[in-house]
């Protein structure tokens, strides 16, 4: 969607970023987070003052010192409310009377000051919105540079030779090819033309198991997929049609039946395992008649991106729908760009949702659904969760959990989305490509890669 590190949203778009950026941090070869632009940081004994000292020989593409304010720049652009950045959020821990508490002590040191403790404040850093911004335009400080985008074709890095590792990056050149067709994906890594997918066709699972098990890889994701419901919709604003709809969808021939790739039934949103939910029709069919939804005069629509996986999914859950509910379901696919487009926008009905946690906690995936969230498109408001999630960040780690259990409760209540089910990684990476390690983020930098 872009490659704007204000601006980007979707995981293709990051994946990239991490290739031409570096903030403070960076994901390692395990996926997690390991300095990066920082050569070391201190923390003041209340947890709230963050002082981090730069890389001396830290540079930009064009041979420019990377240089605190680079960071204090970039993270002051990235807070106005004019540029709309959808991680925009994030700097509030940093806020104290309207003004971001962050500033260069000197070219090479950093000061964050936070409004409160936060652990997590490292696994933060390494995100898009928080790397520097050179003042030159076409300037990156990463282990690559861009220097081609073909859109709806590909896009091209090369080697960044400033960059202060640039001797332990093996590959001069690397090439991102664009496609939404998983079955093309499949014939070109088989023709040699690929070294590593960005997934795998559902249909193919049981042949690669069988044909290719040395390339196939499947891991433990943390994220989960659901389908968004637009509460501000006519028909959506009932919470017994939400929850109508969510109880007539059965997660275990989902996963069993039409994906078949180890995904795991979803019954929350946070990934975790849950107990095994029987789907109860007859609930649902209460649910439904209570709600006063007419299916002989009424239908809904679903909103995906294009994919052969999403249409298999969306016309699963569309199937279930009608046989269990009698409704009827208008199945509407876009292009990825115009589908990020559409679904922030209201208008909509159900959509279809699922986050991949930018960092290992619970709480990336409660906050989605916080009123005032960048990513709240089901347009979801309820006091008690927000206020709920206000203690979450204030509690220590026992209570967090309690509350975090409430907060899930809440939304099994309310139905704002209907999870489907928590993901796995699949890839199919080439025998030869060394440095690739499977890691619940599924995050890995080109840099780490080489060829035996």
């Amino acid at each position: 969607d872009s490659l704007n590190p204000h601006l980007a949203q979707g995981l293709n778009s990051h994946h990239v970023l991490y290739d031409l950026y570096e903030g403070l941090f960076r994901y390692g070869e395990d996926g997690a987070p390991v300095l990066a632009m920082a050569a070391g940081y201190q923390v003041s004994e209340n947890g709230q003052v963050w002082t981090f000292d730069i890389r001396q020989d830290a540079k930009w593409s064009n041979g420019d010192a990377v240089l605190a304010s680079d960071f204090v720049h970039a993270w002051h652009q990235a807070f106005e409310p004019k540029t709309a950045a959808p991680y925009r959020d994030l700097f509030n821990q940093m806020v104290k009377h309207g003004e971001l508490q962050v500033r260069a002590l000197s070219s090479k040191q950093l000061e964050v000051q936070l409004n409160q403790q936060n652990p997590m404040l490292p696994a933060q850093l390494l995100l898009p919105i928080f790397m520097p911004q050179h003042k030159a335009s076409n300037t990156y400080n990463g282990a690559y540079q861009l220097i081609d985008w073909q859109l709806q074709e590909k896009i091209t890095l090369s080697k960044n030779p400033h960059h202060a590792e640039a001797n332990a990056v093996a590959f001069e050149q690397v090439v991102y090819w664009v496609t939404e067709n998983q079955q093309s994906e499949l014939n070109r890594f088989r023709a040699g033309e690929l070294d590593i997918t960005e997934t795998i066709p559902d249909a193919k699972i049981g042949w690669l198991k069988s044909e290719m098990p040395e390339q196939l890889r499947i891991a433990p994701y943390y994220g989960t997929f659901y389908l968004g419901l637009d509460v501000r919709d006519k028909w959506l604003k009932n919470v017994d049609l939400r929850q109508a709809l969510s109880t007539a969808v059965d997660r275990n021939i989902l996963v069993e039946k039409v994906l078949k790739s180890g995904q795991k039934p979803a019954y929350g949103l946070i990934p975790k395992s849950y107990p095994s939910v029987n789907m109860d029709v007859e609930k649902a069919r209460q649910a439904m008649r209570r709600s006063g939804f007419d299916v002989n005069r009424d239908k809904l629509t679903l909103l995906y991106n294009n994919s052969q996986n999403q249409k298999k999914v969306a016309l699963a859950v569309a199937a279930m729908w009608r046989q269990s509910l009698g409704i009827k379901t208008q199945l509407k696919n876009q292009e990825w760009k115009v589908f990020v487009s559409s679904r922030k926008k209201p208008g909509k009905q159900v959509f279809r949702g699922g986050w991949i946690a930018d960092y290992h906690d619970p709480m990336n995936f409660l906050q989605l659904f916080h009123s005032s969230s960048q990513f709240n498109y089901s347009g979801y408001q309820s006091a008690s969760y927000d206020a709920l999630l206000n203690q979450i960040s204030m509690a220590d780690t026992e209570e967090q959990q309690v509350l975090i259990q409430q907060a899930e409760s809440i939304l099994a209540e309310d139905v704002p989305m209907i999870p489907l089910y928590h993901y796995v990684s699949r890839h199919l990476v080439r025998k030869n490509i060394k440095g690739y390690q499977d890691n619940l983020l599924d995050q890995h930098l080109s840099r780490y890669l080489s060829r035996q």
